[in-house]
């Protein structure tokens, strides 16, 4: 018995369920090009309604456009590049991490100081601000 026959024997159900999901498919993909040739036909006539048309360029109409540096299209290139979300959330990533790190540090550094200093107030404060000013220059903030 081929497995096909094995199927629709044991499984009528199935078989019936996979034609009603490929006439649905069908379907779905016959409306989709309807939806699309009427966007197409409504967007071709409602924006051409108010607007006059743009008059034809010349024959050289090519060469009227201007050259652009190279240094401008890199700046152009690198000013683009700096405004992609991926780009501007991996720097505020990184900003934030070490923002992180620094707290971390100061963290460490408080309870190293409280650990060690004389309780004497400003011992204290003396030593805690010299070890984040050791600190801050130690990561370049």
């Amino acid at each position: 018995v081929v497995l096909q026959e094995a199927l629709e024997l044991r499984r009528p159900e199935f078989i019936s369920r996979s034609r009603q999901r490929v006439e649905r498919l069908a379907l779905q993909a016959e409306e989709r090009k309807l939806q699309e040739a009427f966007s197409r036909e409504r967007h071709g006539l409602f924006s051409r309604a108010g607007r006059p048309e743009r008059p034809q360029r010349p024959a050289g109409g090519a060469q009227l456009t201007r050259a652009v540096p190279r240094k401008e299209m890199i700046q152009r290139s690198k000013q683009i590049y700096e405004n992609l979300p991926e780009v501007q959330r991996r720097r505020e990533d990184e900003r934030r991490r070490a923002e992180y790190r620094s707290n971390r540090l100061n963290a460490q550094l408080f309870n190293k100081v409280k650990q060690r200093a004389q309780p004497e107030a400003d011992t204290y404060i003396h030593i805690l601000y010299k070890h984040i000013n050791v600190l801050y220059k130690h990561i370049n903030i």
